[in-house]
């Protein structure tokens, strides 16, 4: 069973997330930038941005503790 905790996998899938993929090089704009450009043209700001990622996270972070192999007890032990 894993150690990790669901803000280890958090922060694991904010670093996904927050990723530029090399922007600076003429790589692609990050998950957060790209969803906040999505929700300004419905007139939202980054500060709703914020919360839905944070909902990502929670819920990617949730479904991999629920669902991974690591994080089961070895019932046949």
């Amino acid at each position: 069973m894993s150690n990790e905790t669901e803000s280890d996998i958090r922060t694991k899938v904010s670093d996904c997330f927050n990723a530029n993929h090399g922007i600076e090089i003429g790589g692609t704009s990050s998950a957060y930038q790209l969803l906040t450009n999505v929700l300004k043209e419905y007139d939202l700001d980054h500060w709703d941005a914020d919360s839905l990622a944070n909902t990502i996270e929670h819920v990617v972070a949730e479904y991999i503790m629920d669902y991974s192999p690591k994080f089961k007890d070895n019932e046949n032990d």
